[in-house]
């Protein structure tokens, strides 16, 4: 607001500057680059007012847009005055309301309230995996946060996923593993929301590359507590929801990244998710070996990659609901061929968007963010 105050000027000479540059140049194509010149300083000088002032402690602050009710009884009230003038209340009251309603938009986001059902978010990402998880006592964890295209796309996918669904705050994020396509939005998240605690592998960081550097560098200077978990573990959700770690051990595995993805099982009403990031073999053996665990949605593992063994997979959890978290280009045919030979129904979020997983007392529900012909 304070900002706007001082580059008022600049707008309006690069508004100015640019509409002349169209008009006049068309007549006098002489005058459009000198024209063309000041709408791209005038711009420039925004940027960098822009850029100088949000170096500035407390200048900004990363916030859901209003809801809908929000702006229905906004944009209802604007309406009934300009149709009824003689309704309007004086200014000072008028100003009062106006201020109340705005106070309402920005703070509904930070009541809480109770929630009697889990949900779970598979963003469209492309090739990467980013899961949104919030339970009955509010709390919200995010599973992953990267993709194999631009690191600030994927940061603004999963900000508008969870901005649309009132969050400000994660109480933790779970890395599966050391692939860029888990991770690279990390950085970005970390800006725009606050977060409680940040989970991953053991040995996590033991290798030496640029990007997990970085991604350690973006955790320590945020200030959030870095834990590594393993098989055994339970996170807490301060709810009668469970989240129990399948995998890896405590000493890991000998194998890739991958093998030791971090396995996590969410369980709520007597309903399993599972979700087990890029795991593969030898990591995937290990849990194979397991006793056998129903679920009701699975994370297709390695974005729906053949080398996950869907048909082992499959006879060992019998999902009800596959979801495969990647890009069109990765071709899933055999894989979705194969888990619909055993009767679960598979989504692919290249093609239906974003996916959302509810489980409350009627049971669980699979929604597509984009719903195809009948």
């Amino acid at each position: 607001v304070v900002l706007n105050t001082v580059l008022w000027l600049p707008v309006a000479a690069a508004l100015w500057s640019g509409v002349a540059a169209l008009l006049v140049g068309a007549a006098c194509p002489g005058a459009a680059p000198p024209l063309g010149w000041l709408c791209d300083r005038t711009i420039a000088l925004l940027q960098w007012g822009i850029d100088t002032a949000r170096l500035l402690p407390g200048s900004y602050r990363w916030m859901p847009g209003p809801a809908d009710w929000w702006l229905a009884g906004f944009y209802g009230g604007l309406g009934i005055l300009l149709a009824c003038p003689r309704l309007c209340p004086p200014r000072r009251w008028l100003a009062a309301i106006a201020a109340a309603w705005v106070a309402v938009g920005v703070c509904a986001p930070w009541v809480s309230r109770d929630r009697p059902h889990v949900t779970c978010t598979f963003v469209s990402l492309g090739h990467g995996c980013g899961a949104v998880l919030r339970f009955p006592s509010g709390a919200t964890i995010l599973y992953d946060a990267g993709s194999l295209t631009s690191p600030a796309w994927a940061t603004n996918a999963i900000s508008s996923t969870l901005w649309s669904q009132g969050v400000t705050h994660l109480d933790a994020m779970v890395l599966s593993h050391a692939d860029g396509d888990h991770y690279n939005a990390v950085p970005g998240l970390l800006e725009r929301f606050s977060v409680g605690v940040i989970y991953v592998p053991p040995g996590m960081f033991r290798r030496e590359e640029v990007a997990l550097n970085a991604l350690d560098e973006a955790i320590r200077k945020a200030g959030v507590p870095l834990r590594e978990t393993f098989s055994g573990d339970r996170l807490r959700t301060g709810s009668q929801c469970r989240i129990e770690v399948l995998h890896p051990p405590r000493r890991g595995i000998i194998g890739s990244d991958n093998a030791n993805s971090l396995v996590l099982a969410v369980e709520y009403l007597g309903h399993r998710i599972l979700l087990p990031g890029d795991l593969e073999r030898p990591g995937l053996d290990d849990v194979l070996a397991e006793e056998p665990m129903h679920c009701d949605v699975l994370l297709a593992p390695h974005h729906g990659s053949r080398g996950s063994d869907p048909p082992g997979l499959a006879r060992w959890c019998t999902p009800q609901w596959v979801v495969v978290s990647g890009s069109r280009t990765f071709k899933v045919d055999q894989t979705t061929a194969t888990y619909q030979s055993m009767d679960a129904q598979v989504m692919h979020t290249a093609e239906t968007g974003a996916v959302t997983v509810r489980i409350d007392d009627h049971g669980v529900s699979v929604t597509p963010w984009i719903i195809g012909p009948e």
